[in-house]
């Protein structure tokens, strides 16, 4: 988070939770495999049964740590997004009428209303996805390396080309998203303005001119809006086609080994079996999950710092208001726990 914004809550046990739910997939992969190993050699379903009721016990268990989770970290989100809109609204309330850099009526009621929602996919979605790309990924590729040290590494070479990436492009889309936000909230003063003024535009005769102004304000609205959704897309684009590769690597060593021209090279000195083969198989496209949603919700954590920064700008006292409220701090929990 920039310096000056206000301070957030921590991740809280939510996004533990999703992180260990995440991490259940090494164990049931490894069931997985073991079990068509076992079949592979002749084996009855009596000797795949255990693996079979392991995995059902592994998936209850994952699905319920996800739900859990997730119900907490938004549950957390909203209760920050609570707070900001209260010391917002308490500011505001501070602040004199008269005050020239007071902001208008119409761009505070779509901060407040509008983009405020912004912050809470930031929050459940996109943080919680960054902590389980910094655990679960490294995790998983040692996992990976435990039977192939050339497998893990060319997973760990793809991973840094995606960060690189995603960080040029989000720093477009953070420039992207609070000038869309800032063209949201002049429009939304714009509308209101003329609303009040409805009567004296009529007058005037300035109907038409007030409309074509709108509509030139809703057209630009409608382009900032293409460009944070164009960026957004590169994004994930950006992520598919390295996870792609890396993946797909990871495919033909595991079948050139497979099938024997590789001999025992990058398996710690032996072949791999062909439940190894397939639980490297069945990690590899885990490894890059993680990152896949963090890409998915990248262009959460533009919106919610843009709509951050706005909180911040309107969480200045200003021209005080004389008797309004007490120049302490607002009645509200404190973000950070």
């Amino acid at each position: 988070m920039r310096p000056g914004l206000p301070r957030l809550p921590g991740l809280g046990p939510g996004a533990l939770a999703q992180a260990l739910a995440a991490l259940l997939w090494i164990p049931q992969a490894a069931l997985v495999a073991l079990a068509v190993q076992r079949l592979a050699e002749s084996g009855g379903l009596r000797e795949v049964t255990g693996a079979a009721l392991g995995l059902l016990a592994l998936g209850v268990l994952r699905g319920a740590l996800d739900v859990w989770g997730a119900r907490q970290v938004h549950r957390r989100a909203r209760q920050a997004l609570s707070t900001l809109r209260a010391e917002a609204v308490a500011a505001l309330a501070r602040r004199s009428p008269l005050d020239r850099d007071r902001a208008p009526s119409g761009e505070i009621a779509s901060l407040l209303a509008e983009q405020a929602e912004a912050l809470v996919p930031w929050l459940s979605r996109h943080r919680g996805a960054r902590y389980r790309a910094m655990l679960v990924a490294p995790l998983i590729a040692l996992a990976v390396g435990s039977q192939s040290w050339v497998a893990a590494l060319i997973l760990i070479g793809a991973m840094p080309l995606i960060p690189l990436f995603m960080a040029l492009i989000g720093w477009r889309a953070q420039a992207a998203s609070e000038a869309h936000l800032v063209e949201l909230g002049r429009m939304n003063a714009f509308l209101l303005d003329r609303l009040r003024g409805l009567s004296t535009i009529r007058a005037h005769g300035a109907v038409a001119l007030t409309a074509r102004r709108l509509r030139d304000s809703a057209e630009s609205l409608r382009e900032r809006a293409m460009r944070v959704l164009r960026i957004a897309f590169l994004s994930s684009a950006a992520l598919e086609l390295f996870s792609a590769l890396g993946v797909a690597l990871v495919a033909v060593y595991v079948g050139f080994h497979l099938l024997g021209p590789l001999g025992g090279v990058g398996a710690w000195g032996q072949r791999l079996s062909l439940g190894e083969g397939l639980f490297v198989l069945m990690l590899a496209p885990a490894f890059f999950e993680p990152l896949r949603e963090l890409a998915a919700v990248w262009h959460d954590r533009a919106a919610g710092e843009a709509a951050l920064a706005q909180f911040e700008r309107h969480r200045h006292p200003g021209v005080p208001l004389p008797g309004a409220l007490d120049a302490g701090e607002p009645s509200a929990k404190p973000l950070a726990t």
